[in-house]
């Protein structure tokens, strides 16, 4: 099967952590550090558009069996009314995530998940997964950087398997998928 993992420049943000203006970053305590700079793309701006968005559900409907989708919470207002009834909420619980000035603070981020027909029951895949998940951004991670098991969880999420299916990283990034694809290893 066809599978794809979508971790975009946050609606709304996009500008802020991968613009040539603003470059924020996230030290080893999850506080913004500007030493340790994110990738900067000179086309950041389109992903504050909701259109943009919009156009990249259309895509992973499309032309995959099954895809995830990382965002802000307050990104599914707009995300909920673009993809298909049967999309998944699943949660990444972030205790360290970085702070912000608004209360109460927000400590998790929003994954969607398309997961593929024919693996949508328990007896379909191997690994039997949660749709919640606690771990911490990795030390040193640049702004929107998942760490390892976050990528683990999201491929076993899909119902990954390695000898029957292709993964499309559509967002690279640090890397995260690659690697954890390349190492086979899964949760």
């Amino acid at each position: 099967m066809k599978l794809c993992i979508a971790d975009p420049p946050y609606l709304g943000k996009a500008e802020m952590f991968y613009g040539e203006k603003k470059k924020a970053n996230m030290n080893e305590g999850g506080n913004i550090d500007k030493t340790f700079k994110a990738d900067i793309h000179p086309d950041a701006h389109i992903w504050d558009r909701p259109e943009t968005h919009e156009n990249m559900v259309k895509d992973l409907v499309a032309n995959y069996d099954g895809w995830a989708i990382a965002m802000l919470p307050v990104n599914l207002y707009h995300y909920l009314r673009w993809v298909p009834n049967s999309t998944r909420i699943a949660v990444w619980n972030d205790p360290n995530v970085m702070p912000t000035g608004s209360h109460p603070r927000r400590r998790w981020e929003a994954v969607l998940v398309s997961v593929p027909s024919g693996r949508k029951r328990i007896n379909d895949v191997q690994t039997h997964v949660g749709d919640v998940l606690t771990v911490a951004h990795g030390s040193g991670s640049f702004a929107g950087a998942k760490p390892p098991a976050w990528t683990r969880w999201v491929l076993d999420m899909l119902g990954y398997d390695s000898e029957l299916d292709t993964v499309d990283d559509l967002f690279e990034g640090s890397g995260a998928v690659a690697k954890e694809i390349a190492q086979g290893v899964l949760l």
